[in-house]
């Protein structure tokens, strides 16, 4: 008998040496009638499967609660692709999620979260290279950016590039690609000898784009050799399901009751679908039906809470006919 399963009996049963081995010599017995009675038949016996990075992530990591997936493959797709350091893009339409989602995604793989938003700025060297300062007693000096710090963080940061179509200078992009692709540098400036930036061996890049013709510099599609940079993949998020939606809602606003949140994700859709028609010329996003909800668990009513916060992102122009007049019909009938 083996010495695990003496050890095994001896810690449960509390047993001295003789007892134990009576048990023993019982135990042996046992085993030896059974391996007359069942000779193995190796033949028969199939072969377990080789474990492979996907299966043992999706066994040893939970779906996250805080976000919804149609697939739960994307969600342990992109962490394959952190572990293989693979660049991720990520679009969607704006509030569906994607950097949440991003967020989220640093936290499980354990990585310092940086966050650089490329359309709030009209320039994107200084951004990410540095900039210029002076100081009374040195004199000029370069001071380098926080996007080279994350660069250059020791413990391998999570970089998320968001709203990378809202770059309108097109440097984005230029600046970009040698780290993106296999020389994974940056350059300070463009002279011939510029002093240079080497990427961390585990710094990882996550980039998010709003693609739709409400979205500003997002009407076209993204640059071919921009794309091919992000190794991992396209992973085009929609807005959830209704059902997912629900759920959603219910978790992230604990207040709310499930006839109210079916109201706002029954509404959410039905404007998609005047979006998606062309009928619209913006959607109701995830990041709206969340808001919509908190105001009505605090006491709102339901069709003040839609009213306030989706009216605005449409226009007034149009008279009867306006987008805002659809809009309000749309709650009306909901009444």
């Amino acid at each position: 008998m083996e010495r695990e399963k003496i050890d095994a009996l001896e810690s449960i049963f509390g047993l001295d040496e003789d007892e134990l081995a009576e048990v023993k010599v019982g135990l042996e017995g046992m085993d030896e009638e059974q391996a007359e009675s069942e000779p193995e038949k190796e033949s028969e016996l199939k072969e377990e499967p080789i474990p492979t990075l996907m299966s043992k992530l999706s066994a040893s990591v939970k779906l996250p609660d805080a976000f919804k997936f149609k697939d739960k493959n994307t969600f342990f797709t992109m962490l394959r692709n952190i572990y293989r350091k693979e660049w991720i893009l990520v679009t969607g339409p704006s509030g569906c999620g994607k950097s949440s989602l991003g967020r989220i995604l640093a936290d499980i793989a354990g990585k310092p979260f940086y966050a650089f938003n490329m359309g709030d700025t009209m320039n994107p060297a200084a951004k990410l290279l540095g900039d210029t300062k002076y100081d009374a007693s040195t004199g000029t000096f370069f001071k380098k950016s926080r996007f080279v710090q994350a660069l250059q963080d020791e413990r391998g940061a999570f970089v998320m590039l968001d709203e990378i179509t809202r770059d309108r200078t097109g440097d984005l992009a230029n600046i970009l690609m040698p780290l993106l692709d296999g020389q994974k540098y940056m350059a300070l400036d463009e002279s011939d000898d510029a002093e240079t930036v080497q990427l961390n061996p585990d710094c990882f890049f996550f980039a998010t784009a709003n693609i739709g013709r409400e979205y500003l510099g997002a009407a076209h599609d993204i640059d071919r050799a921009y794309k091919d940079r992000f190794t991992g993949g396209m992973y085009e998020l929609e807005y959830l399901n209704k059902s997912l939606e629900k759920e959603l809602l219910m978790q992230r606003v604990t207040d709310l009751d499930e006839k109210a949140a079916d109201t706002i994700v029954d509404f959410a859709d039905r404007i998609r679908g005047l979006y998606s028609a062309e009928e619209l010329s913006s959607a109701v996003s995830t990041r709206m039906t969340i808001a919509a909800a908190r105001l009505v668990a605090d006491g709102f009513p339901m069709a003040d809470s839609l009213l306030q916060i989706t009216l605005p992102f449409y226009p007034i122009q149009g008279g009867d006919d306006s987008e805002r007049v659809m809009v309000k019909q749309t709650i009306q009938s909901m009444e």
